[in-house]
């Protein structure tokens, strides 16, 4: 179950809310003051008595008129109190009728009854109190007070039920919103997760050969000639500088859209099964030695597929350089029935066995497996029977 946090109303939005209610409450309570002691028969009253009735009538009708703000803390209890006090104060006539609209807003149906008949009453009794010049049948005045008291219950039940909407209709906006933001989140973390895999795939090849050249450089040099280091080195320089270039092309979706500039020297397209030579033509030059059976119905599978079919590739003879180096590795790419593309890539193990089912432990392992879980294939690495470290992706054909 989830909760909804309503925004707080402005405070000088509340003073204006209740202001302007009080103000009218008051006007309509000065209305029905005149008009119904203009009609009273005052004639066999003494001073102090008329006195007295106006002074009550006007006391009562302030009270009534402090006591209606207090309405939300006890909307039944101060309603039914200052429809009470309607009875004997035509001054709180106007407050009486605001008391009862804003009951019946809650609507709950105990104290929409409660406050109606209470209205009734008073509306019968306050009839009888004072002396009118033309008396109006008693029957007469309950079908009025019965009237008014069913209007204003229906405009209270209308202004209820917007209310209700409109509180609907924000506490849904707030759910849209916060969905939205973790809709967006969620869009912001994957997007993360594919750079990071993209900038570990690309710069973890370039590096490692960075690193190969470097250390063979550094374990060679001084039995290599000036030609020998110079050639050493500048393999060392354009491996570095392709993985700068690289990374660069990997951070261009963090590129501001009005970066005319920055989008003015548009990234290469992601690599495909179509570069695959280049790439074992790349591993091989720097001194690994790479078997390559490649179908030829590979070349026509879908870019998606085949960008992720490469990755593979990289990253399997980036793990194979870096931990069996000198070793032979057998890389097959061939199309299975379904169809699917099926990606295998061996090497001799070296060192220990590693422990546990298998599954993938290395950033550039797990960043493979998620490749073939996000296009709906699977993906194995890990030592067979007969000591070989296997890298295995299946890939649908329509991923």
């Amino acid at each position: 179950m989830t909760s909804t946090v309503l925004r707080p109303v402005p405070l000088g939005r509340r003073v204006w809310a209740q202001s302007w209610r009080l103000v009218l409450a008051a006007l309509v309570g000065l209305t029905a003051f005149s008009a119904i002691w203009s009609t009273l028969d005052t004639t066999r009253w003494s001073e102090a008595r008329l006195g007295a009735a106006l002074l009550v009538d006007l006391a009562v009708g302030l009270t009534a008129l402090v006591l209606v703000p207090f309405r939300h803390r006890a909307p039944l209890l101060v309603g039914v109190l200052v429809i009470a006090g309607s009875t004997v104060s035509t001054f709180a006539v106007g407050a009486a009728v605001l008391a009862l609209v804003s009951l019946v807003t809650r609507r709950r149906p105990a104290e929409i009854a409660i406050g109606s008949a209470a209205f009734v009453a008073a509306s019968m009794f306050s009839e009888g109190l004072y002396p009118v010049e033309d008396a109006t049948p008693l029957w007469q005045v309950l079908v009025a007070a019965v009237v008014l008291t069913a209007l204003l219950v229906a405009i209270g039940i209308a202004i209820g039920q917007r209310r209700a909407l409109l509180d609907g209709l924000r506490e849904r906006a707030t759910l849209l919103e916060r969905d939205q933001q973790l809709r967006e989140d969620r869009a912001r973390e994957q997007e993360r997760a594919h750079l990071a895999r993209e900038m570990h795939d690309v710069l973890g090849h370039r590096l490692s050969l960075v690193a190969l050249h470097a250390g063979a450089l550094e374990y060679r040099g001084r039995s290599l000639s000036p030609d020998e280091t110079v050639e050493a080195a500048g393999v060392v320089r354009a491996e570095a500088h392709a993985a700068l270039t690289e990374l660069r092309d990997v951070l261009g979706v963090l590129r501001e859209p009005g970066d005319t500039a920055a989008l003015a020297g548009a990234a290469p397209p992601q690599p495909t099964l179509r570069d695959l030579p280049a790439l074992l033509d790349e591993a091989r030059s720097s001194g690994a030695v790479v078997s390559a059976t490649v179908d030829e119905a590979v070349t026509a599978a879908p870019d998606t597929v085949g960008r992720h079919a490469y990755r593979v590739v990289q990253e399997a003879l980036t793990n194979a350089r870096r931990h069996a180096p000198g070793q032979p590795v057998t890389v097959t790419v061939d199309v299975l029935h379904g169809p699917a593309l099926r990606v295998l890539v061996g090497n001799p193990a070296v060192g220990p066995a590693s422990t546990g089912d298998g599954a993938p432990g290395g950033h550039g392992l797990r960043g493979l497996a998620e490749r073939a879980r996000l296009v709906g294939g699977t993906f194995t690495a890990g030592r067979d029977d007969d000591g070989t470290h296997v890298v295995e992706a299946v890939l649908p054909w329509t991923a």
